[in-house]
């Protein structure tokens, strides 16, 4: 399987399987349940998904290829574009919220 995918803009991925090309763009700043676009290369619509793994099943879909290659292959290149994402260890003393009784 011939396929390539990577993230062209923030929130922009272009997807190649097979010399099929789909772009899947994030339309930040509207209000909609599905914010994620499939497009062709010239940029007529196919679709909008709710999420970028659902665009990228959409495309599975639609192409017969598996999706959990190209996800995770898109994943792997966002999260090295914007490194990776910092676990917060919990303190080593939980916060502790004490009850006085009111003086006088």
């Amino acid at each position: 399987m011939d396929y390539r995918v990577e993230e062209i803009q923030p929130n922009v991925w272009h997807v190649s399987i097979e010399g099929i090309v789909r772009i899947v763009r994030y339309r930040k700043g509207n209000i909609t349940f599905a914010p994620w676009d499939v497009t062709t290369a010239d940029g007529r619509a196919l679709w909008s998904a709710a999420s970028l793994e659902s665009a990228f099943r959409w495309i599975q879909a639609r192409t017969g290829q598996p999706v959990e290659a190209l996800f995770t292959q898109a994943l792997l290149e966002n999260s090295t574009r914007t490194g990776a994402a910092e676990v917060q260890q919990p303190a080593s003393e939980p916060a502790r919220l004490s009850k006085e009784a009111p003086s006088g």
